[in-house]
């Protein structure tokens, strides 16, 4: 497995020099000792030892020679090793500024230039003479590595990661140059002479992945998508160049992943649209143009409301009505689904207590709930002091969550849908059947509901009304505990059959579409009878 452990810099391990002036005093001390001490006790030897004056005078005046000789030995002692330490400072510093250089232009996982690196090259490469060869850049990202990461673990995905970038390096030849930007995002400065030889080096990078990487005995089945600029068709600008090699790269991944995708100006159009949209959304948290609507979940048995999911419209000044498909992916992308997210569930809370308040103590209320805000470290906080200022009972409120974010993500989530639960919150796994998860697994997710998706409601027809398998769905979720509500009804046909598989509750146009919430008190007083608590 790769060692993520980082190395300290030689720098941080050297020891803090002494100021020169401490080095000098304390050599001069040293020497002031030796001198007085030789000319002290080197005298009172001689008198001791010599009695012959002529003798005495004659070492007398050798001593000073001897005296000369002993200094200049005893100050090359004491200054070498200062010096020493001095030069062996310097290299180490310069081994550090080396070191802090590396660590500064190239990847610490994979050992390949970064984005930094890449920034700073960029221009030069553009502009250095290919004769007879134009310049692309390929925009590489690795598919599906946040649901390895998620099921494997991120050292686990560190190591595909390095395998990945061994990979690629094996097959990127000069004057071509491979760089990670970070994650799972590579880019590769390519120089071709025909456009053919770009599609021949995009087939032989997607074909290198064919494969599979064997990881702890476990075999990886990895693709990428990758999105190609060319310069100067494309732009003459790096900035520019690298920002249409991305949008290829996500226009690959919408086109089903696994494939190579030539920019575009059509492209643009989209991710300027997604930004605008951004722009007049944020402005619509503000303005008030968003709104809760409110559509009844209908208890199959009594046909009357027995709750209500909330759902989210918006009206805009500038765009008129936009499609939550449309939008709350762009709320998402911007983080402002998070404001809005407590602005919804504040809202469909007060609607509750008003509808308490009333006498209709029974009514439970569903509320959507993004993965972006699942992953706020307040989240949980956020719908407690909701629920307080609202006074609305846990129990009677369910947060809704897609199978596809539970699946891929609840590794990252499980902590808070735990505490989401043991405060008396439903969980519903909305759009049941729309993924890939098996009916097993619904036994470890801490889910009290299960909604089944809308195409498993429409394959009931008089033609297949014996063979679907939405009956089996409905018996799998009742004999697990679950309450089981189906979206999407629209038929008579459909309602029998859901009757006659004892399906709780049932949600769609048959009975009502989703209404504001005037409306949707209206519908529930005239399809409820009171109920006051004792």
């Amino acid at each position: 497995m790769v060692n993520r452990d980082k190395k300290p810099l030689k720098f941080f391990l050297v020891s803090e020099r002494k100021p020169v002036w401490l080095v000098a005093l304390k050599i001069a001390a040293i020497y002031l000792v030796f001198g007085l001490a030789w000319i002290l006790f080197s005298d009172i030897a001689v008198q001791i030892l010599i009695q012959d004056i002529a003798t005495r005078n004659l070492i007398s005046i050798f001593k000073g020679f001897i005296f000369v000789i002993l200094s200049a030995i005893l100050i090359y002692l004491l200054i070498e090793p200062a010096f020493r330490k001095q030069s062996d400072s310097e290299q180490i510093i310069q081994e550090s500024k080396s070191e802090l250089k590396s660590l500064a232009y190239y990847d610490n996982l994979t050992g390949l230039s970064n984005r930094r690196k890449l920034i700073e090259r960029f221009p030069d490469y553009l502009k250095e003479a290919g004769k007879g060869s134009s310049k692309a850049i390929l925009f590489i990202d690795v598919d599906n590595i946040k649901l390895i990461n998620d099921t494997m673990g991120h050292v686990f995905g560190d190591e595909l990661i390095f395998r990945i970038a061994e990979r690629l390096l094996s097959y990127v030849s000069l004057p071509d140059e491979l760089y990670r930007l970070g994650g799972d995002e590579f880019v590769i400065l390519a120089r071709f002479n025909q456009i053919s030889d770009i599609s021949a080096k995009t087939d032989r990078f997607r074909k290198l992945f064919d494969t599979p990487f064997s990881i702890e005995k476990n075999l990886i089945h990895s693709s990428v998508s990758i999105g190609i600029a060319l310069y100067p068709i494309h732009s003459t600008d790096p900035d520019e160049l690298l920002k249409c090699a991305d949008i290829a790269m996500y226009q690959a991944k919408k086109n089903g992943k696994n494939r190579a995708c030539l920019y575009n100006i059509n492209m643009m159009s989209p991710v300027n649209e997604r930004m605008k949209m951004g722009e007049y959304l944020h402005e619509a948290l503000i303005s008030r143009e968003l709104e809760v609507y409110y559509q009844p979940q209908i208890d199959v048995a009594t046909r009357r409301v027995a709750s209500f999911e909330a759902l989210l419209r918006w009206n805009s000044s500038a765009l008129g009505w936009v499609s939550p498909d449309k939008f709350i992916p762009v709320a998402e992308e911007t983080h402002l689904i998070v404001p809005i997210g407590e602005w919804v569930l504040e809202q469909a809370c007060r609607f509750l207590t008003r509808m308490h308040e009333a006498g209709y103590t029974d009514l439970i209320m569903s509320v959507n709930i993004s993965i972006i805000q699942l992953l706020q470290e307040d989240f949980v906080a956020s719908v407690m002091r909701i629920l307080d200022r609202t006074a609305v009972n846990p129990e009677f409120l369910e947060l809704e969550i897609t199978e596809s974010v539970m699946m891929e993500s609840y590794s990252l989530i499980e902590g808070s849908l735990m505490k989401i639960r043991s405060l008396g919150i439903g969980i519903a796994l909305d759009d049941f059947g729309k993924g890939y998860s098996s009916l097993s697994y619904l036994e470890q997710l801490p889910i009290t509901v299960l909604k089944i998706d809308k195409n498993f409601i429409d394959a009931v027809t008089a033609e297949n009304i014996e063979h679907t398998i939405t009956g089996n769905i409905v018996g799998i979720g009742k004999m697990m505990g679950l309450t089981v509500i189906a979206e999407g009804v629209e038929t008579d046909m459909q309602l029998d059959y859901l009757t006659t598989r004892h399906c709780d509750k049932i949600q769609g146009w048959l009975f009502c579409k989703a209404l504001p919430a005037s409306e949707a008190e209206k519908y529930a007083i005239a399809n409820l009878s009171v109920s006051v608590s004792p």
